[in-house]
């Protein structure tokens, strides 16, 4: 029978062996380029301001290597500290970027915490490396917002009556507890172990009532644009509850501005409400000082850049924002090209009557002021008995029910921005032209790559903080991450090893 070589490494006895950390970062890989990046193109002398023991005090964790241990883990899908402490600890490319460096997590989570407004300042630096890779075309942007859940519980949300008849549930539960705990505990029934059990829980349902009683004590309820009151959060009242594609989540919205030549985001924002469309005009500003910033060239005289965005950003006011700062919008306004549901220019108004005459001749009378979401409208109704018998019914009205069940007429909800002066009626105009359409198809390939490479390729698909200037800080590193992968890609394109 032949013989064969055995080890003893084979039946799992360790090996001692020699590392050269900076051996493991191998050229053209992302995070060899992070580690020659962070700390010369991209300078970390903003964090130093947030150190006083040059004199006093044990030496600190120097901020190049936390940044790049937080980058790297990011890339990597560790977005929690615990989760970038154990990384450190168990992987030899973490080992490496870090030197070696045994950095505790909550070292890690105050450095993410306290940072954010320097996070901006590494953000503007990697769009600086961007464009002199010449990444950014500045020309045309795509503008949309990831719904993330946040470090927040969902099931303390609610208004400020909710939350008040949460607090009495509550009480009414540690009383009831308390009155069967005694009463098992007078017949005899009460042995260590339930005891234990009782003061567990009791001390559950205080923590309850503590925390509810103290936040509705100084609460300020929110009001919505309609006027209704919007729901709280006890853990986050920053946050907002958000409906997504997976349902509801109570977190914040991390808006991005993409730049259309290579999907770079050069504005980024993490918003705690439940629609993103108000904050197109600062988000804009932003962009432009951005640009300015990493040294993108403006457009020659008489070219106008181009804002592509869906309809949670259609209003007057995001219009009429982006025709003072000479941007050319290109903004749907939700209705695309819905052929079974009659537009309002498809009605003819009669202001001597002030009634609307629709499409099969018929009239439809003013009936009431009402404001919804989106703003004040003027409804007008028309008949039951013709919108029953009426052969439009079908192209006219959006409800599913049969013609035949139908309890009201056909409603027109006039809103100002239906005049023609309007910068939304115009919008819609433009919208129905072929140019305009080719150039609102390309907004789903600038914007949502960009997404899809944050929330599921990389893992980046929450935030771990509360607060929304910690969350916006956490969506900057986000985007950071994201754009530093377009790095890599262009430098190992020109066979620059990154």
């Amino acid at each position: 029978m032949a013989k064969y070589r055995t080890t003893e490494a084979a039946v799992g006895q360790g090996l001692f062996l020699n590392v050269y950390l900076k051996e493991q970062l191998l050229p053209g890989t992302f995070e060899h380029m992070l580690d020659r990046l962070i700390g010369t193109e991209i300078s970390t002398e903003i964090f130093d301001q947030n150190y006083r023991n040059d004199t006093t005090g044990a030496s600190a964790v120097p901020p190049d290597v936390l940044l790049k241990l937080i980058i790297y883990g990011y890339s990597k899908g560790y977005i929690s500290s615990r989760g970038l402490y154990e990384l450190n600890k168990n992987n030899i490319v973490a080992k490496a970027l870090s030197g070696d460096m045994d950095i505790h997590w909550t070292t890690i989570a105050s450095f993410i915490a306290k940072n954010s407004e320097a996070f901006k300042d590494v953000f503007k630096a990697v769009l600086f490396f961007c464009n002199e890779l010449g990444l950014i075309g500045g020309e045309t942007f795509g503008v949309d917002g990831l719904r993330l859940p946040s470090n927040a519980s969902i099931e303390k949300s609610g208004t400020k009556a909710q939350l008040e008849k949460r607090l009495e549930m509550y009480q009414r539960m540690a009383e009831k507890h308390l009155e069967r705990h005694q009463s098992k505990d007078t017949l005899g029934e009460v042995d260590e172990h339930k005891e234990k059990l009782f003061n567990e829980r009791q001390k559950d349902l205080a923590n309850q009532i503590t925390s509810l009683s103290g936040f509705l004590k100084d609460m300020q309820p929110k009001a919505g644009k309609g006027g209704q009151e919007l729901q709280s959060n006890v853990t986050d009242n920053e946050s907002a509850m958000i409906k997504s594609a997976k349902g509801f989540i109570q977190g914040y919205i991390g808006i991005a501005v993409s730049d259309a030549k290579n999907q770079v985001i050069t504005s980024a924002q993490a918003v705690g409400t439940e629609n993103e469309g108000e904050h197109l005009p600062d988000l804009l500003d932003t962009n432009t000082e951005n640009l300015q910033a990493a040294g993108v060239q403006a457009l020659a005289a008489g070219n106008q850049p181009v804002v592509l965005a869906d309809a949670n950003y259609f209003s007057e006011d995001n219009l009429q924002a982006c025709a003072a700062r000479g941007i050319a919008a290109v903004i749907s306004d939700g209705r695309g090209n819905q052929s079974h549901s009659q537009p309002i220019d498809s009605f003819t108004y009669n202001a001597d009557g002030d009634y609307y005459t629709c499409p099969a001749g018929k009239q439809l009378g003013y009936k009431y002021d009402a404001t919804l979401r989106n703003g004040a409208v003027k409804v007008y109704q028309g008949s039951l008995t013709d919108c029953r018998q009426c052969a439009c019914f079908s192209t006219c009205s959006k409800s599913k029910k049969n013609q035949s069940e139908i309890t009201q007429g056909r409603k027109v909800l006039v809103r100002s921005t239906n005049e023609p002066e309007s910068q939304c009626a115009q919008m819609r105009g433009k919208l129905k032209t072929a140019k305009y359409q080719e150039q609102y198809s390309r907004r789903i390939q600038i914007i949502e790559p960009v997404f899809a490479n944050i929330g599921y390729c990389k893992g980046m698909d929450r935030f771990t903080l509360r607060g929304k200037e910690k969350v916006n800080g956490q969506w900057q590193l986000y985007c950071i991450v994201h754009n530093l992968g377009k790095c890599m890609n262009e430098l190992n394109i020109r066979g620059n090893a990154a």
